[in-house]
């Protein structure tokens, strides 16, 4: 045997014990030795103790599908313990509920087991913990709590399908009917449907409803099913959502990692992206797709921010492709958000005083608050599930796709961006909404409710005021014959406005810029000379600027180290060749 396994196990090896097998868990299997003690180890390691003689085989599968924490562990140990001493008290002539009684003095002044030990042991505990160790051996006592933390979904799209309707034609409208009553009917109906398109039913119980209910709007629904002193104690919780008249009345804005995998220029997998949505409440409209490699921060979430409030040309329908032009285009009245600190910050507070609108920070722990962006994000990542690199699918879910997605991504990030706007768009846009997830109760499409409400919505901001906002930093240049440099970027508007500036001003003149530091594309120069406008606005000197910072467009003109590294030795290679010849 090798010999860092035989001092592993010398101890029970050398007294002639064998190591009893307790469960296997993908490549790891759990044995107990002398004294109840656990040992972690690999199948291989396993499988040499088994052919040394120093260890039991299984009887029976007894793999399970996660691996237990040290918590269960102990509760693992502390049954075994139980029935162990039952049989030898049994055996000394003790009653069935003396051997209970001390057992469980044993047990609560034991080092061990005192945290785990059950309040109440009685003779019937003892003997499910022996009929299960007895018929499926020691792996039947671990708690079956694996499932405890579970952040997926409840319930399945059918279920939830089934749920909607249901809710839609029955609760809203029928006081009478309790939740029981109605998780009753959903899950009869949705283990018919499961029978008949012959797939496996998942969870359906009252809990799924449930969490269902928590994901849609409420406040009508308290109006129809309390009377009216309860009705106007709960309405308080969620009052934020009587705002919700017409579009931009509520926008909700959140950043989570999409379920994809993108490519550099190279097709080298670099990882997964944060995707950042803002969407209306009233319409169901995705406002704004923002998405980047780094960590949520506040410049993302202004950039959705201001990409909210500009209007759609037609050379941004003509870049992506999109056919359903709809012109969407206003400023919040409210934003909700998380308490993340990518929603805080000095920059953003200043934006949102300047705009004289509210943001309301959600409670953490409850997305349920934010359902119309929680939902949007939902669908997007469905969406993304279609793609190559998707790192989740129905065969393969949370997260066990991620190796095979990093070898099949193909998309980089610009791409990824270009299919989900015209995605945003053609399809989602046209989808229709069920009266159940709109605020205003209307069954349409989030295009036929904007063409519909388009006429209420007043606060519009012109390009001028959204450059106002957003331009927070201000330095000081001198206008060179080429125009203006900023944070190394060169700004010289194709135009001909500047030139006329320069032949007028002269070069060498100093003067105030202000610039928004997330967008490099074009900067405002305030003057006092006569026959420009003020501020004059300047676009950068390169055709074509991505919508980028200031900060990504250094890095894009960092040389690396390594093409530093490869001149330097073309350098000296150039000197060998010339003194050869």
């Amino acid at each position: 045997m090798h010999a860092a396994l035989h001092k592993q196990f010398s101890h029970h090896i050398t007294g002639g014990w064998k190591l009893k097998f307790v469960f296997k868990s993908d490549k790891t299997v759990i044995l107990e030795g002398q004294d109840d003690q656990m040992f972690e180890t690999t199948v291989g390691v396993y499988r040499s103790l088994v052919a040394g003689g120093h260890a039991f085989q299984p009887e029976g599968d007894t793999s399970l599908g996660f691996m237990p924490d040290e918590t269960a562990l102990l509760k693992q140990q502390m049954a075994l313990f139980a029935v162990k001493r039952e049989r030898e008290l049994r055996e000394r002539g003790m009653t069935a509920m003396a051997a209970a009684k001390k057992i469980k003095l044993e047990l609560n002044g034991h080092s061990k087991y005192c945290r785990v030990a059950p309040q109440k042991l009685v003779p019937r505990t003892l003997q499910i913990w022996r009929k299960k160790r007895n018929e499926k051996g020691p792996a039947a006592l671990l708690p079956e709590t694996q499932k405890c933390g579970n952040r997926n979904c409840r319930y399945d799209s059918v279920y939830e399908e089934i749920a909607w309707d249901v809710l839609e034609e029955l609760y809203l409208t029928n006081d009478r009917l309790s939740v029981g009553k109605i998780a009753a009917n959903v899950k009869e109906k949705y283990l018919k449907k499961c029978t008949k398109d012959k797939i496996e039913p998942d969870d359906c119980g009252k809990r799924c409803l449930e969490a269902i209910l928590k994901t849609i709007r409420v406040d009508d629904i308290i109006k129809a099913r309390h009377d009216t002193a309860m009705a106007r104690k709960l309405r308080l919780q969620a009052q934020f959502y009587h705002r919700i008249e017409a579009p931009f009345d509520l926008v909700e804005i959140d950043s989570t990692p999409g379920d994809m995998m993108v490519v550099d220029e190279d097709r080298v997998c670099i990882g997964r992206p944060n995707i950042c949505l803002s969407v209306d409440a009233a319409t169901g409209l995705i406002l704004s797709v923002q998405l980047s490699l780094q960590a949520p921060r506040e410049a993302l979430t202004i950039r959705a921010f201001k990409d909210t409030m500009t209007v759609r040309t037609d050379e941004f329908f003509d870049k992506y492709g999109i056919e359903n032009r709809i012109r969407i285009v206003g400023a919040p009245q409210m934003v909700h958000s998380d308490q993340g600190s990518e929603n805080s910050g000095y920059d953003l507070s200043r934006i949102v005083e300047s705009l004289n609108m509210e943001w309301a920070k959600n409670t953490p722990g409850c997305p349920d608050r934010k359902p119309f962006v929680e939902r949007a994000m939902r669908e997007v990542n469905e969406f993304l599930h279609t793609l190559p690199g998707a790192t989740t699918s129905k065969e393969l879910p949370n997260r066990a796709r991620t190796d095979k997605a990093m070898l099949e991504a193909t998309l980089t990030l610009d791409e990824l961006e270009a299919i989900l706007i015209k995605w945003v768009y053609d399809v989602h846009a046209k989808k229709l909404r069920r009266g159940i997830h709109s605020p205003l109760r209307r069954a349409e499409s989030p295009t036929e409710s904007w063409e519909r409400l388009e006429c209420r919505v007043l606060s519009v901001k012109t390009p001028e005021e959204i450059r106002n906002v957003f331009c927070s930093r201000t330095v000081e240049r001198t206008l060179q014959r080429y125009g203006f440099e900023v944070e190394g970027v060169q700004f010289n508007d194709n135009e001909g406005q500047l030139r006329r500036f320069i032949s007028q001003v002269g070069a060498g003149s100093k003067f105030e810029i202000r610039y928004d530091p997330e967008d490099a594309r074009e900067i405002a120069v305030i003057h006092k000379e006569d026959g420009f406008p003020n501020p004059l606005v300047v676009s950068t000197k390169m055709e074509a600027m991505p919508a980028i910072s200031f900060a990504e467009a250094k890095m894009l003109r960092a040389v690396p180290d390594e093409s530093k590294a490869q001149d330097l030795t073309a350098r000296s290679n150039a000197i060998e060749l010339a003194l050869e010849a």
